[in-house]
């Protein structure tokens, strides 16, 4: 069968950034979809962060608990147990400094509710991933910034 195909390129203004060099970033990557949960978590792995995921607020919230740093939450916002919202909420008791990332479909409706969380940042569905990991790194750098790896140039 001939190949066709074209590598997907981000569109200029989401322009994938370079691949993190230096300390590593823990992110928990929460989404009920499993496809969707496990697309966002390659991603961001092979980005050079560390990936914690849940598949449930309950489940976020365990790992929470349990992870000393937590640098961004990476959250859908319509779950069955708990909306992402709530979860932010319930998170931040534990992680009060950390950033989120909600992802949804629906964001003139949370806009609203979601006024007095602070470092809350949304990216609307659908999305490419370039625009994941541009949203990323600039919530990460925007808290601490990380060095960025250098191209290597033959000369």
């Amino acid at each position: 069968m001939p190949s066709n195909s074209r590598q997907w390129e981000p569109p200029a203004a989401f322009s994938v950034p370079a691949r993190i060099s230096g300390p590593s970033r823990t992110l928990l990557v929460v989404d009920d979809e499993p496809l969707i949960r496990e697309l966002e978590t390659e991603i961001l792995r092979r980005q050079g962060y560390t990936v914690l995921e849940a598949a449930n607020a309950a489940e976020a919230l365990r790992v929470a608990a349990a992870t000393r740093t937590i640098h961004l939450l990476v959250t859908d916002f319509w779950m069955p147990d708990l909306d992402g919202l709530e979860l932010a909420r319930r998170f931040r008791a534990v992680h009060p400094k950390t950033p989120v990332l909600m992802v949804s479909g629906s964001l003139p409706l949370l806009q609203d509710r979601a006024e007095e969380l602070d470092r809350l940042t949304f990216l609307p569905k659908p999305f490419h991933f370039g625009e994941l990991l541009h949203k990323v790194r600039t919530l990460l750098d925007a808290a601490t910034p990380l060095p960025i790896r250098k191209p290597w140039h033959c000369d």
